[in-house]
């Protein structure tokens, strides 16, 4: 997956140079290269923007997760009781630089910032310097604050909607995911494709992957054959889904809606569902032969 430019120069703090040297590339501070998303899938840097050419990220700063409680008061009981929390939507603030050739030009360029980045629909947003971590924003531009006739500065406030990042990729191309730091990953890479009817998953998300309650996608899916009743038992969570009758093909848990070869399949098991706790999962897996794949994001606080 291509999230960043692949142009070979791009703008960089000026090292130094030579007195033959091109200084073109370079700016008096780091910049940050991002890029944005409709779909996670196909991205869009800003440095592909010709528009932008001189319009650079200097800063970005994700504010703390924001948990929001549900508390309930029981009868003459002092204080209340917490039935549980969920992370609410934070605010992730960045800062746009740019200096070009005269007034017009520095008009220009933030319309063309303004293109880009204001929509009415949420994106994705991912920034270089933390390659491997997505954020669902929506964006608010500042009005720029001149610093000369043909430079500017613009402070961008994001809203996260999730509260938390995620994962550029899932397991199920974990191969090509973009690596980092801070991502909980050891040094040998967890495997998500089995082959045996008992395996271990790991979850190294900093929250529990629960489709139905947390609405953190899951998919799990099952190619071979079972030759009678089936069942998935997460022996860590005590989740279980059992089927009835044999079946041959593809089988899939797709978050809480169960497929067979393309078609809706509830009808023929307990309607449960799988989740899957921080850290390690034990699985076995009974009245099935075949191969087992676990497709999904990983998420984290930061």
């Amino acid at each position: 997956m291509q999230v960043f430019s692949t142009k070979k120069v791009k703008p960089h703090l000026y090292p130094f140079l030579g007195p033959h040297d091109d200084p073109t590339p370079y700016v008096d501070f780091e910049p940050i290269e991002f890029s944005i998303s409709e779909d996670g899938k196909e991205w869009h840097s800003i440095y592909d923007q010709p528009d932008l050419k001189d319009v650079l990220c200097y800063l970005h700063s994700p504010a703390p997760v924001q948990q929001e409680d549900n508390l309930e008061k029981l009868g003459l009981q002092d204080g209340q009781k917490l039935n549980s929390t969920s992370y609410n939507t934070r605010e992730i603030t960045m800062s746009i630089h740019f200096y070009g050739m005269n007034e017009a030009d520095a008009f220009l360029a933030f319309d063309a910032l303004q293109k880009l980045m204001d929509s009415r629909e949420t994106y994705w947003i991912c920034w270089a310097d933390f390659p491997q971590r997505m954020y669902k924003v929506r964006a608010k531009l500042a009005a720029p604050t001149f610093t000369s006739e043909r430079g500017w500065i613009c402070q961008v406030t994001l809203t996260d909607l999730y509260g938390l990042s995620r994962s550029v990729g899932t397991t199920a191309d974990f191969d090509d995911m973009v690596e980092g730091f801070g991502n909980n990953q050891p040094i040998d890479r967890p495997q998500y494709v089995f082959t045996s009817n008992s395996f271990t998953v790991l979850n190294t998300s900093e929250v529990m992957i629960d489709p139905e309650r947390r609405g953190k996608p899951l998919t799990i899916i099952l190619e071979g054959s079972a030759g009678g009743d089936m069942s998935i038992k997460n022996k860590t969570t005590g989740d279980e889904v059992t089927r009835k009758g044999g079946w041959s093909g593809i089988w899939s848990l797709v978050d809480v809606n169960p497929m067979l070869n393309g078609n809706h399949d509830g009808i023929n098991t307990n309607h449960k569902i799988i989740t899957l706790a921080k850290g390690p999962n034990e699985f076995v897996i009974s009245g099935f032969q075949g191969k087992v794949t676990f497709d999904f994001p990983l998420w984290w606080k930061s």
